[in-house]
């Protein structure tokens, strides 16, 4: 194998090499010698990911994830045409392999003392070593144990790098360098305090917090900015005013009328249960891309007569809103609870 160019450039360049393997999902972490990458999450927090779990958009970092955490967070992007959430993160450095005096793991970005100098740490072209950013070269490191490290150098990060990444930010951690520039003292002290998060201007990120997920009435949940989404036949009927209408499959919907819906036509090619799964699937991968809209599924269990014992066959084809927490999506409480039991979540 080629040596690894582990600068951001060349990070780069390896996601627009091996881009096809990462939108289909294959594991190509070897390519990057199964290092860490580093990127700040959008609430602000460190975070990590293997190559192959993330691409570039222009120069933001996208993470590809099913994790609950971030899927609040989704932007329609490059895998639109699928379940995974891609979700902007602020790019924060790459395990270098090399550990510090304490034997930390050192990742670019961070701030270190070497050889009585403070800086940031990069890889400078293809380098084959990390090394500090100096006067007029890099100081390399090229084994554990003989730098230390002070904090790293995402202090003041300005939000708007969620949108728009400037890669060249954490060069302030190498003005020690430049006359006039802070002391190496200084650089320490600012960067301490990034230690193990990072610092924002205006203040810490707010999160999001998860929405409902299911209901056991709809009237008590359904609001107007909600899509209400419903199944139907395929084969329309003509009604007694002669007009072709479609059979709707929904126990509970309002007697008010509602401005927002979305009809899933449930065809009748097979069996119900793989028709059904089908048409969600089909409908998950439509709502998905919409993020910004949320989507409630009236209930269906008793115009199709589903019993307790049928309950946990019929909830398999939902299986997918499940694993990849499609957090838009509103279900019903009974298929939540039985998807949870499928899967053993609260058993020990």
């Amino acid at each position: 194998m080629e040596r690894v160019n582990f600068s951001f450039c060349g990070i780069l360049d390896m996601c627009s090499l091996h881009y096809r393997d990462i939108m289909e999902r294959k594991d190509v972490k070897k390519f990057l010698l199964n290092r860490k990458v580093r990127f700040i999450n959008p609430w602000g927090e460190f975070d990590y990911a293997y190559f192959g779990d993330f691409y570039f958009k222009g120069n933001v970092m996208m993470l590809i994830t099913k994790d609950s955490d971030y899927t609040p967070y989704h932007k329609n992007d490059q895998l639109a045409h699928t379940l995974w959430s891609t979700v902007p993160v602020i790019f924060a450095g790459v395990d270098t392999g090399i550990k510090d005096d304490l034997w930390r793991d050192i990742y670019t970005g961070d701030v270190v003392s070497y050889q009585g100098y403070t800086s940031v740490v990069r890889y400078f072209g293809d380098s084959e070593y990390p090394g500090l950013i100096g006067d007029n070269c890099d100081i390399l490191i090229e084994e554990s144990g003989v730098a230390h490290k002070d904090g790293t150098a995402f202090v003041d990060v300005n939000p708007t790098m969620f949108k728009l990444y400037d890669p060249f930010f954490v060069h302030w951690a190498a003005g020690g360098f430049c006359q006039f520039g802070p002391s190496f003292e200084e650089i320490r002290e600012k960067a301490s305090v990034a230690m193990y998060a990072p610092t924002f201007i205006g203040g810490k990120l707010k999160r999001k917090r998860h929405s409902r997920i299911s209901y056991d009435e709809m009237e008590n949940v359904l609001t107007d900015n909600m899509t209400l989404t419903f199944f139907t036949d395929t084969e329309p009927f003509e009604d007694e005013n002669g007009e072709l209408s479609y059979t709707i499959f929904a126990d509970n919907l309002p007697n008010a009328h509602h401005e927002k819906i979305h009809e899933i036509p449930l065809h009748n090619k097979s069996s119900f249960i793989q028709d059904l799964k089908e048409a969600f699937d089909d409908f998950l991968i439509y709502a998905h891309s919409r993020p910004e809209e949320t989507f409630i599924l009236a209930d269906f269990k008793d115009v199709f007569d589903i019993d307790t014992n049928y309950k946990f066959r019929v909830v398999l084809a939902f299986d997918e809103w499940f694993e990849f927490k499609i957090r838009n999506v509103i279900l019903p409480r009974w298929i939540f609870f039985a998807l949870g039991s499928l899967h053993g979540i609260g058993k020990d």
